[in-house]
């Protein structure tokens, strides 16, 4: 349930929810700001966004479906697709 504010640098600004789950800025006069500005975000909204993205079955069904393209790309001798464009398992919960 803790708003981010960061830097949009590696996985950030897939997994922040600019003015929903934090901030991202892009220098120090920004960062202050958005800082100021973290109270103003849900906890309960972060909570929310953080549960569906880690859930454990989610997590499970993401891994094994990856693997499962890389064991099926492997053996037809092919190097497997990043992981970004495997498409991720919906949550059930």
């Amino acid at each position: 349930g803790t708003p981010v504010v960061a830097t949009p640098v590696g996985a950030l600004p897939e997994i922040v929810d600019h003015g929903r789950t934090g901030f991202l800025a892009t220098d120090e006069t920004a960062l202050a700001a958005a800082i100021a500005r973290a109270g103003e975000l849900d906890p309960t909204a972060c909570r929310r966004a953080a549960e569906g993205r880690w859930d454990e079955r989610r997590m499970v069904a993401d891994y094994l479906a990856l693997y499962r393209e890389a064991s099926a790309t492997l053996g037809a001798g092919r190097a497997p697709a990043h992981p970004s464009s495997a498409t991720p398992a919906t949550s059930s919960s």
